[in-house]
């Protein structure tokens, strides 16, 4: 009898870690019911000078994607630029590409046939930073 409850102990705690693994790798990704898609919010410093990578795998349909680089530091200055699967830049785009200087670059690519599928790429450089910036894309 022990042996069998032990040994549905370790069942249930291999399905729970399953079931957190497979959701860990989905929750990089927000979507909603009108078919936009952003990147969940990944935290990362940068410097004067420096460029940062980050990407994000879009496998299935979507109209919209959303991009927002947000350090909230109007006297440091960072820039983005976005490339497609296929290599297509987007950008550059900078503080002020908003009409707002806020600290926040947000970026909207639509395409009402959908978003080309693959790894997008998000090119974070520290256009004009002193000391270390924090980030938030």
């Amino acid at each position: 009898m022990k042996r069998i409850a032990i040994a549905f102990l370790v069942f249930l705690l291999c399905v729970s870690i399953a079931s957190a693994s497979s959701s860990e790798k989905s929750s990089d990704l927000v979507s909603d019911s009108i078919g936009i898609i952003g990147i969940r919010s990944i935290s990362d410093t940068i410097t004067q000078g420096e460029t940062n990578w980050h990407s994000q795998y879009i496998g299935s349909y979507t109209e919209t994607l959303a991009v927002d680089l947000n350090w909230g530091d109007t006297s440091d200055s960072l820039k983005l630029y976005i490339y497609s699967p296929s290599n297509e830049r987007f950008g550059p785009y900078y503080d002020s590409s908003d009409g707002r200087i806020n600290g926040r670059i947000k970026v909207y690519i639509n395409n009402d046939d959908g978003i080309e599928q693959g790894t997008w790429m998000y090119r974070v450089y520290g256009y004009s930073v002193t000391g270390t910036e924090d980030y938030s894309i």
